[in-house]
């Protein structure tokens, strides 16, 4: 997609001797050297004072045969070319109000293009003709609470930057509130490495059978024995919080569901932070529910929306997480629930449909399977905002995949963050879903 890059300080000043304006990083004044210098309206830096600057710390690297240079940075693989007005961030076209070029030796680009390119908030001080740079507030604010699930150890290890806080979905509980290991990994391991990257780590328990979650929640005794399960399991592994993952439950349970959450968090106390997935929900659902999303907003820490599988395996094809439902949700959601617990669930995987068949879950490894194995016709729904794929398989049946890429997914945590939202959430670690992790801004 072909983006314009523009705004780029418009101010008037006197050609005629003018000042050099002072660059402010992250509240500290800094010593650029050859100085800013402003053209055609534009301020334009040495590209290597901004990009190994100790709150980037990037890498810059020259093609004198192509006259470009490119830049690794806070996530973004950047690349700019002397006297052009084109550009590319991570393989994709945008253009430049003002191309580089070089000037005392040293490579000169637009200081607002580059900023904001690498996740910065940029601000221009007329009074006291200052441009402010904060690298620090460009997430901070944001949580990136990811799922891990089943043995993704070496996804974690490659994208942990981007993430504050990992809920491990390795435990389970049944109907009597015992509490179990759903399948083997490196437990220790990993609860090692992610606080040895200060992130925060939840124990996460899931449970999905409607009847076992009725003699679970409607039994003080086994809510008693789950919560202290929990209790247990925190204090012993030094877990920093508790996640709850309990689907299908009977809306008649609603009650005992409120309760259940209610006695946990008191339990936890305000030290322990509780949160939960809960199904996405427009103010056009009537369907009921379980959930009582205000309540839950009252008692809860953070709120995880499962804003995906709008169409699901025993539905139509159809997109994961069209955007305009998605929109609808978040209003739906902060009208009930406080937007700063609220963490927007992001879809990292698709479906593939084809009729008479079972239709099958895509993370990013299968996609690239099936574009090895057969002719996939692209397309990108617009009035969705979703990318598609339609082939033939080997048997002559027609497939329809629907799933999630860099611009659908950047389109969604920009919602999170135009409403103000506590951060993102996703489904999940070992997807393989590159296309997630190229937006996500780096935490530390």
């Amino acid at each position: 997609m072909v983006l314009s890059i523009l705004g780029i300080f418009l101010f008037t000043y006197s050609a005629a001797g003018a000042p050099s304006p002072r660059i402010v990083i992250n509240g500290q004044t800094k010593i650029v050297d050859p100085a800013p210098r402003i053209d055609n309206d534009r301020i334009m830096v040495p590209l290597r004072f901004i990009i190994e600057d100790q709150a980037l710390k990037g890498e810059v690297f020259w093609d004198a045969r192509q006259q470009k240079v490119a830049m690794n940075c806070k996530g973004k693989y950047i690349e700019l070319f002397i006297g052009s007005q084109k550009a590319a961030i991570d393989g994709k076209t945008v253009y430049l109000d003002s191309p580089p070029y070089i000037y005392q030796s040293r490579t000169y680009v637009p200081l607002r293009f580059i900023a904001e390119a690498t996740g910065a908030k940029v601000e221009w001080k007329s009074s006291s003709y200052e441009v402010m740079i904060d690298f620090s507030s460009a997430s901070a604010d944001q949580k990136v609470f990811a799922y891990y699930y089943y043995r993704s150890f070496d996804e974690l290890k490659a994208n942990a930057e981007g993430m504050t806080n990992i809920a491990f979905r390795w435990f389970q509980t049944d109907g009597e509130g015992k509490l179990f290991y759903e399948y083997e990994d490196d437990y220790a391991q990993i609860l090692k490495f992610t606080r040895e990257q200060g992130i925060k780590t939840h124990a996460s328990v899931a449970l999905m059978d409607r009847g076992l979650l009725h003699n679970l929640l409607a039994k003080p005794e086994n809510r008693a024995r789950l919560i202290g399960n929990l209790l247990d399991k925190v204090k012993k592994d030094h877990y920093d919080g508790v996640d709850i993952d309990f689907e299908f439950i009977d809306p008649a349970d609603a009650k005992y569901f409120t309760l259940f959450l209610r006695e946990l968090k008191t339990s936890l106390g305000p030290e322990i932070p509780l949160s939960l997935a809960v199904p996405a929900r427009t103010a056009a659902d009537k369907w009921p529910t379980a959930f009582e999303y205000e309540k839950i907003g009252q008692i809860a820490d953070m709120v995880v929306v499962m804003a995906y599988d709008y169409s699901y395996k025993t539905s139509a094809p159809g997109p994961v997480a069209p955007l305009w439902w998605v929109e609808q949700t978040i209003s739906y959601m902060t009208a009930k629930i406080e937007r700063e617990k609220l963490l927007l669930g992001l879809p990292t995987y698709g479906y593939d449909w084809a009729a008479g068949l079972k239709t099958t879950t895509v993370t990013a490894d299968k996609l690239a399977q099936l574009k090895q194995t057969y002719k996939l016709n692209a397309g990108f729904d617009i009035k969705n905002g979703s990318p598609f794929y339609n082939y033939w398989d080997k048997n002559g049946n027609f497939h329809q995949i629907w799933t999630e890429d860099q611009e659908s997914i950047k389109a969604k945590y920009d919602l999170a963050v135009k409403n103000k939202l506590g951060g993102i959430s996703f489904w999940r670690i070992g997807n393989g879903c590159t296309d997630l992790y190229n937006i996500l801004p780096v935490q530390r």
